[in-house]
């Protein structure tokens, strides 16, 4: 049996350890409500660029556009979202494995958005050809309109065939789904989730052109599926650090309720011990 003070020793670190735990938990879903907002804040007028392109689609007939052919010349581009930093359960560990399975075997133009996402394509060998840092830890704007904008001239000149965004989809504080997405070319069946504003059968005029208006809205578009991409992982992260760090304060609230017992018996035992040689020492005087 330990002593009382090695005892008082781990109660007092897994007591410090705890209140880490419970603050790291407070932050994270602070931050994760903060991201649904922003998310949800952006929903409308994404919703409404979507819904604008199918239009497009529907009515207009051989359209054609960069955007919307696969090019023959390029490879595969993987985006892929993942955090900065760990503590945050199984999170990076679902989506880059996830990631991993989906990319294709051969040549591939990878961007990784997180340090955890280029540390684990460093551990597969896999080359990492653009890495942006710190983004996922405050996703704004401004950084997936650059994203968007260095996409849009990578693709444009054949670097790339197709574009997939590779991140963790927020549903609620306890599910959260690694998810594959396909943001260039434009395909049809992307927005099968949007309705148009308008039902209607006959071909509409677009001004100047719809070429034209392809390229005012797909680069909205593709800024809108990226900064939603990066609230939902922010999100999903800090739901998962939530989850991980309640479980850790739990754990550790177990570990001091048995810890206080121990202590009760070793007190008790050295209490005993004290008494034993008390009444020892009095029969060696008599």
């Amino acid at each position: 049996m330990r002593s009382t003070a090695d005892v008082k020793n781990s109660i007092q670190a897994i007591g410090d350890t705890s209140k880490i735990t419970k603050a790291m938990k407070l932050i994270a879903t602070s931050k994760m409500k903060k991201a649904i907002s922003r998310y949800d804040a952006n929903l409308l007028y994404f919703n409404r660029v979507r819904s604008a392109l199918k239009d497009i689609l529907v009515h207009s007939h051989e359209l054609h556009h960069t955007f919307l052919e696969k090019h023959q010349q390029g490879s595969p581009a993987y985006i892929v979202i993942a955090a900065d930093k760990g503590l945050c359960g199984g999170y990076n560990h679902n989506i880059l494995n996830f990631a991993h399975d989906f990319m294709t075997d051969g040549d591939k133009f990878v961007i990784t958005i997180g340090q955890e996402a280029r540390a684990f394509f460093e551990r597969k060998g896999t080359p990492i050809d653009v890495e942006y840092l710190h983004i996922s830890q405050n996703p704004t704007l401004y950084e997936a309109r650059n994203l968007a904008s260095d996409l849009s001239t990578l693709y444009k000149s054949d670097e790339m065939n197709e574009v997939y965004l590779i991140y963790t989809r927020y549903f609620s504080s306890v599910k959260q789904v690694p998810t594959a997405l396909k943001l260039l070319p434009v395909e049809l069946n992307e927005f099968d989730d949007i309705e148009t504003e308008l039902d209607y059968d006959c071909e509409m005029n677009y001004y100047p052109s719809p070429h034209k208006v392809f390229d005012v809205l797909v680069p909205q578009y593709i800024i809108g599926l990226i900064y939603g991409a990066l609230i939902q992982a922010f999100a999903s992260e800090n739901s998962a650090r939530m989850m991980a760090m309640d479980a850790s304060s739990k754990n550790a609230d177990e570990m001091l309720s048995k810890l206080e017992i121990e202590m009760n018996r070793a007190r008790q035992a050295a209490i005993t011990m004290e008494i034993t040689e008390i009444v020892g020492a009095m029969d060696a005087l008599t």
